[in-house]
């Protein structure tokens, strides 16, 4: 490796780490402070031009976001930062890649253990997921790294499976319509002959006081 490959390397490490960093929502405790050592290493390292060690670095630093409750969202941060980076050098295209790669592995363990609550947060998530794995895909592909696609594939079907089975067992949202006002409590005994169920009502239709429910709204099916 050249050292203008090295540096350009070095670069796009020093970019990514504090992406990671702030994929982390809550990074307090031992848990954060590990994640801020480690990110810290990684950028100030320069052995994080060889590849192995990097992405030893990287998955551990991904690890200790996803436990300081990183979400979807700010995990995708640090997929899309890499790919906003323009490589040059073969040894930068394979770091890019693996970043999204691994970025993606977290994002597929966070899935795995999310709560919905009805097939359309369900639908969302793998909307979400098709566009992040197509785009990351189309970059493996124009890079002729075989090896990134067939894992990326792999990937992608797992998680598309492990959501299609998740919907089956959720019911959908569907519109309601009554012709007057009354309490999230009322409205669910009448809706789901449960009171129990009022809570529901009340996320989905994001209430700001519960003794008046909109005549118009959301609800889970039945």
């Amino acid at each position: 490796m050249t050292s203008d490959e090295a540096n350009e390397v070095l670069g796009i490490v020093r970019r990514i780490g504090p992406v990671v960093l702030s994929a982390a929502v809550d990074p307090r405790g031992t848990v954060g402070t590990a994640l801020r050592r480690t990110v810290g290493m990684m950028v100030a390292d320069t052995n994080m031009i060889n590849l192995p060690t990097f992405g030893i670095a990287l998955s551990i630093s991904l690890d200790l976001a996803r436990f300081s409750y990183a979400t979807l969202v700010t995990m995708d941060r640090v997929r899309k930062a890499a790919l906003a980076v323009t490589p040059k050098s073969l040894p930068a295209v394979q770091t890019v890649l693996a970043i999204v790669r691994l970025t993606l592995a977290s994002e597929a363990r966070i899935i795995a253990f999310m709560t919905f609550r009805s097939r359309e947060e369900v639908d969302a998530v793998v909307t979400a997921m098709n566009d992040a794995f197509s785009q990351t895909i189309e970059v493996a592909v124009d890079d002729l790294d075989s090896g990134t696609y067939m894992a990326l594939t792999r990937l992608h079907g797992d998680v598309t499976r492990h959501l299609a089975d998740r919907g089956r067992q959720l019911p959908r949202v569907v519109n309601y319509s009554y012709q007057a006002v009354m309490p999230a409590l009322r409205m669910a005994q009448r809706a789901y002959g449960s009171g129990a169920r009022y809570q529901e009502l009340i996320t989905e239709n994001a209430v700001v006081h519960p003794a008046f429910m909109p005549r118009d709204g959301k609800m889970l099916a039945v």
